[in-house]
């Protein structure tokens, strides 16, 4: 666990989700209004800001180019004693206060403001409709409960070895399904599966995964991408067109929990990401002060 982690109180005034544009913005006005927040990310913050090759549209920065501008974000958070802490949200349970659910901890939080950009990778045929009833995103959270059964594991990076080997010991059968090369560190145990998945079938639970040219049984199927889509990290939340719906304020239908950036849909702009960022963190400041 990381000094970070380890450091991770029970509650804070206000959690910021994700360290791009519209994440560090927030953080930005957060601290400068000297809330007591947290900002949680990933160990590479904003890599779609990191592979633009020249940004024209910057006020002041003529022609940087993504990867500058990015480093320039990091050095003012730096600057302003604001540090990213890697701490991958795995579900939200609404409040307030709202409590942050991850892989091995969890903690509360009296508003959130979402910065999570957006999903590139379609939700498979039937996640939804079986969310919660053996589709799951954290095999280490829901591990116990598939003792001695069947699962499968999609990922769309190498951290899903390490949760798909935490559950050898507890199944029965682990299949993992890569949508990314080289696989390194998988236990022996563990079968491989190369194909795509077209559908995750069943009625009360899940029952099988459909491959290209394959049907498995299995009694559950775990999801691990980098971004899970918003409407599976908070039950309720209102969404429009694929993209979180939000007011004027950037307040989505559930109290005390803003968005902002990508995530909150288009224009997908650097600019507009940064300016709701800032936005959501004054308005998220605006509603814990009528708290009091």
């Amino acid at each position: 666990m990381s000094e970070d982690l380890k450091t991770l109180k029970d509650h804070y005034e206000l959690a910021i989700i994700g360290c791009g544009p519209a994440g560090m913005a927030a953080a930005l006005n957060a601290k400068i209004r000297k809330r007591d927040f947290i900002l949680l990310g990933t160990e590479f913050c904003s890599p779609k800001l990191s592979k633009a090759p020249r940004i024209d549209n910057w006020l002041g920065f003529p022609q940087i180019s993504g990867e500058e501008l990015r480093q320039r974000f990091l050095e003012h958070l730096k600057e302003m004693e604001i540090k990213i802490v890697p701490f991958k949200v795995t579900n939200i349970y609404p409040g307030p206060p709202y409590t942050l659910l991850g892989k091995d901890e969890s903690f509360e939080a009296d508003a959130v403001v979402l910065a999570t950009g957006v999903s590139v990778d379609k939700l498979f045929p039937g996640e939804t409709e079986l969310l919660g009833r053996g589709v799951g995103y954290c095999a280490t959270c829901d591990g116990p409960l598939y003792k001695n059964k069947q699962v499968a594991f999609i990922s769309y990076s190498q951290e899903g070895e390490d949760e798909a080997n935490f559950m050898v010991d507890i199944c029965a059968k682990v299949y993992y399904i890569p949508y990314y090369s080289d696989v390194l560190r998988l236990h022996p145990r563990i079968e491989v599966k190369k194909g795509k998945v077209k559908e995750i079938i069943g009625d009360s639970s899940v029952k099988q995964i459909v491959l290209e040219g394959e049907q498995i049984p299995v009694d559950g199927v775990f999801i691990l991408r980098e971004t899970l889509p918003a409407e599976q990290l908070v039950s309720g939340l209102e969404m429009e067109e694929g993209a979180i719906k939000v007011n004027h304020k950037l307040e989505t239908s559930l109290p005390g929990l803003f968005a902002a950036g990508d995530c909150s849909g288009p224009p997908y702009q650097l600019f507009k990401a940064a300016g709701e960022g800032g936005t959501a963190a004054l308005q998220a400041v605006k509603y814990l002060d009528n708290l009091k």
